[in-house]
């Protein structure tokens, strides 16, 4: 017989490893895990997740695949009782298959063991707790249910981790049972809890080095020697971050250094930059192409002093701005004092206004209400069509409330929102005219299956005898993309005899608005229908405008495109409206 040499016997071995890889890759046969006798979906599943996973070929020895059996079953008991299934009958066997033999377990789970009794003893300052009193209420066991282990460690854990998040740090279970007697396939709970003492926060250390101490201090918005939560520590973290000063904050409590019922916190934050900037561009309908332009010092001082600047430009309107704000020393966190000055200049409907006022406002802003009063000084000069431009002082008082309930300010489906503002002025008090003006607006969306419906509503009035002398400003106008569309912008309202528009006494509008998605959770089809007027005469009719549009969900807020029709009986075309933004 001839012999091969070295490089063909390396050839052949070559060809050999390949026809083995193929051969494997091809489907070779390998042992399979085969699970009869079982019904109940759940511990089909518990049983074939638990079981080992098979690591040997078909090959194995008949003692391998016995040993793999042993640990299969042991599993599987472990997976039942998990379900109250404690008397299960396990029966092993290897199946031949093919050119290979799998392990296999045939079970009869048996009866179920049921809930005998459920004893849960807490002190009386635990079971006052509303969050653990629900808790426990919703996941006490029933006696004669099936007992399911699983639901018997959530409800201890979720027991005592509720318990030390609020501040009972050293709680600890005295008796924690779960008695199964096979026998009788019964089983028995008792769990009785020792709570402790409750902690409060202790020293609270901020590294930072912009702010006075305490008023980073009372910027966590956590009162010192306050109970421990953890619910408070998320707090401190997002108060300090939502004041601007931080760009990341990192609150840390100290656990292991807890003593005297007190826990120690560290804080560290990382400052944001001193001065930020912004420019805007944007287009709409209402006054066409505007750009602007802001500039914000975020703190001035160590005491938290705020600046800030800003101008917007259109066609229709320009505006300069500026504020100083100043912290509440008592509640930085929540109240302000802003100082402010404005300048605007607005040119439409053959009307031109000149404005400038400068002020001071106090405003309470929590998560949901803002609450404002304030005091300004309002010189405003005005020229209606060819009238001669009258000028006038005001020196100004009012108050407004705010709530904001909306699920997503940037595309929101669910939720309210309202504004109620009461402002006037007197004549003996350096003014033009005395005058009270109000105005309230209310709105809010509801999501129904697919679908997202909108409402708005808006009044307004003022009461004075001297309408004439009052400012452009404060006069109601209403038309346009965020008011009645099919209408031009603030084009609803009185007009003089020369027919220009010169502003109502009353305000009352409304829409409503349905949308759907047509594609994913991005794109929607609306339809719409405003009505509203600004007027004088209290018997002057509404206006009406209905209309579709389409909305897309982009990254900075709702893009509106609508096509609006004025319903008034005139030969009016539709109106192409543009906006960026929710609806309010």
């Amino acid at each position: 017989m001839p012999r091969l040499g070295a490089a063909r016997l390396a050839l052949a071995m070559l060809a050999m490893a390949w026809l083995f890889g193929a051969r494997a890759a091809m489907g070779a046969p390998s042992p399979q895990f085969q699970l009869t006798g079982l019904s109940d979906t759940r511990l089909i599943t518990n049983v074939g997740l638990s079981v080992p996973r098979i690591g040997f070929s078909c090959q194995a020895s008949t003692a391998h695949i016995r040993r793999y059996l042993d640990a299969a079953i042991e599993a599987a008991e472990e997976a039942l009782q998990a379900y109250g299934y404690f008397n299960a009958r396990i029966r092993p066997s290897i199946q031949r298959r093919a050119e290979c033999r799998d392990p296999a377990l045939d079970i009869d789970a048996g009866p179920v063991t049921t809930i005998e009794s459920v004893s849960i003893d807490l002190p009386e300052p635990i079971r006052e707790i509303e969050s653990v009193r629900e808790f426990v209420s919703e996941r006490r066991p029933q006696e004669g249910s099936p007992l399911d282990q699983a639901a018997y460690d959530a409800l201890r854990d979720g027991i005592l981790s509720r318990v030390q998040k609020l501040g009972y740090l050293d709680a600890r279970f005295t008796r924690r049972e779960l008695v199964v007697d096979p026998a009788t396939q019964s089983a028995r709970i008792a769990l009785a809890l020792e709570s402790g003492s409750r902690y409060r926060f202790g020293e609270v250390v901020i590294e930072q080095s912009i702010l006075e101490p305490e008023l980073a201090r009372r910027l966590t918005g956590v009162p010192p020697g306050a109970a421990y939560t953890s619910r408070d520590l998320l707090a401190m973290n997002r108060n300090l971050t939502g004041t601007e000063y931080f760009e990341s904050v990192s609150v840390r409590p100290m656990l292991d250094e807890r003593e005297n019922l007190e826990v120690p916190v560290e804080i560290t934050t990382y400052r944001n930059p001193r001065t930020s900037y912004e420019l805007r561009a944007g287009y709409a309908t209402d006054v066409g192409p505007r750009v602007g332009a802001g500039v914000k010092r975020r703190y001035v001082n160590k005491r938290g002093h705020q600046w800030s600047a800003r101008t917007q430009l259109s066609a229709i309107e320009q505006r300069l701005e500026t504020s100083y704000t100043i912290p509440r020393a008592a509640d930085p966190l929540r109240e302000r004092y802003d100082i402010y000055a404005r300048v605007t200049r607005e040119d439409n409907n053959d009307i031109v206004t000149t404005a400038a006022a400068s002020g001071v406002q106090w405003v309470r802003q929590t998560e949901r209400w803002t609450r404002s009063l304030f005091t300004e000084y309002l010189l405003d000069r005005t020229r209606y069509g060819d009238e001669p431009a009258e000028s006038n002082g005001f020196a100004i008082v009012g108050g407004r409330l705010g709530y904001q309930g909306l699920d997503d300010p940037l595309f929101p489906t669910q939720g309210v929102v309202f504004d109620v503002s009461l402002q006037g002025a007197a004549e003996p008090i350096a003014s033009a005219a005395s005058f009270v003006r109000g105005r309230a607006f209310a709105g809010g969306y509801l999501p129904v299956g697919k679908w997202i419906f909108a409402g708005r509503a808006e009044a307004g009035m003022i009461a004075t005898d001297q309408f004439d002398k009052m400012p452009r400003s404060l006069r109601f106008f209403t038309g346009g993309d965020r008011s009645v569309r099919g209408y031009e912008y603030e084009s609803l309202s009185p007009r003089d005899e020369d027919g220009t528009r010169t502003g109502g006494k009353y305000l009352l509008a409304g829409s409503l608005e349905a949308m759907f998605p047509v594609v994913g959770d991005d794109w929607y089809l609306a339809a719409f229908v405003d009505s509203g007027n600004a007027y004088t005469d209290p018997e002057a009719e509404l206006k009406t405008g209905a209309g579709v549009g389409v909305r897309w969900r982009s990254p900075v807020g709702i893009l509106r495109v609508d096509i609006a029709q004025p319903l008034d009986g005139s030969d009016g075309l539709p109106m192409l409206h543009l906006g960026l933004g929710a609806a309010f």
